[in-house]
């Protein structure tokens, strides 16, 4: 008999043997909810926010219980879908305001964020939808979002290297730009067009506009 206190080769600790049979489930539990979440997001680019959840579990292939042991309600469901990608698009246009050249900053910043608008599709009602239906609100990366500080950032650097004019008013201009995707007029024309090609357009007005004229090629 082994000696009381001796480790026995394969021995498994309780709190080990408790990881070890809770694991599979939590593994089944994320990949549900990554279910969820990308049949979500198909149907309510398709659908917008009139969508039903039992839509969203047929296209899950999972039963409307397991979508409501995931999230209380349909629109935590969009809340979730919404802020991951706004948390995406601030890293990215954080990461696009430490460029060298602010104009290519400016039509990629404005790039991903009609970028954002294509992604959610109907989904994108959200972001403008009015009081009490606007669910995203109160959240703090919505808030970011919506600051046109980045492209005032951007546009003051632009200005004092001389691409921009000297007398442009830079908070106007920055709110110009920034407020251009939460207008729904954005949607129909990117059913046809790619998000950098319809930045690139409304920057070319843009710059028409506030271009320093001693610049001009």
């Amino acid at each position: 008999m082994p000696e009381v206190g001796t480790e026995q080769p394969g021995a498994v600790e309780p709190g080990e043997r408790t990881v070890m049979t809770q694991a599979p489930g939590r593994a089944d539990a994320r990949r549900n909810r990554a279910r969820i979440t990308e049949a979500a997001l198909a149907v309510f680019r398709q659908r917008g926010m009139t969508a039903e959840i039992r839509e969203i579990a047929e296209r899950a292939g999972l039963g409307v219980g397991t979508i409501y042991r995931n999230f209380s309600s349909k629109d935590e469901l969009i809340t979730e879908i919404v802020r991951d990608k706004l948390v995406a698009t601030l890293a990215e246009i954080r990461r696009l305001e430490a460029l060298d050249d602010p104009l290519q900053a400016l039509q990629l910043v404005l790039t991903e964020e009609l970028s954002l608008v294509d992604y959610l599709g109907g989904l994108s009602e959200a972001l403008s939808a009015p009081t009490p239906r606007n669910l995203v609100r109160n959240l703090d990366e919505w808030e970011e979002f919506r600051r046109a500080e980045p492209f005032e950032v951007l546009i003051k650097r632009a200005v004092e290297q001389g691409a921009l004019r000297a007398d442009l008013d830079i908070a106007t201009a920055a709110a110009m730009l920034a407020g251009l995707v939460l207008n729904r007029n954005w949607r129909p024309l990117l059913t046809a067009r790619k998000p950098n090609e319809l930045a690139r357009s409304a920057f070319d007005t843009f710059l028409r506009g506030v271009a320093n004229p001693t610049k001009a090629s």
